[in-house]
């Protein structure tokens, strides 16, 4: 299964900022014992916008062979927002489904990982489905 991270704007971060936050990730993903073995991260720059010559290292790509490294990813995630000083939002996207995290807590991530297992819908506060990109 293949599960895309970005950072929303919603906190004020500059695209630089997105980019120290995403090497940041990729990092804490890569070094995290829980995935090694069960998932493949890499990291992509923003699409660019019209006018602009290419953009900032903005995702995180991750492909999993489970959903157990499914819950794994989203503890790291977790992890890594509480180890920031003003951690940024990560959008998860998979299938078409896409949820904010915006906190820490144990049932945040379990919330998180039943919806992206089941697909739910729901409204900016809560995941919800992407019809673009």
């Amino acid at each position: 299964m293949r599960v895309r991270l970005r950072f929303t704007g919603r906190s004020g971060n500059t695209a630089g900022e997105h980019s120290d936050h995403a090497a940041s990730l990729y990092r804490w993903l890569v070094l995290d014992p829980d995935l090694r073995g069960h998932a493949k991260v890499s990291t992509a720059p923003a699409a660019p916008e019209a006018g602009h010559m290419g953009g900032a290292l903005d995702t995180v790509n991750i492909v999993l062979g489970n959903t157990i490294a499914l819950g794994n990813l989203l503890v790291a995630v977790a992890a890594w927002r509480g180890s920031r000083p003003n951690p940024p939002e990560v959008r998860l996207e998979r299938d078409g489904v896409a949820v904010t995290v915006r906190d820490a807590s144990p049932e945040e991530v379990e919330r998180i990982l039943r919806i992206l297992d089941s697909g739910e819908r729901g409204g900016d506060s809560e995941p919800h489905r992407d019809d673009g990109e």
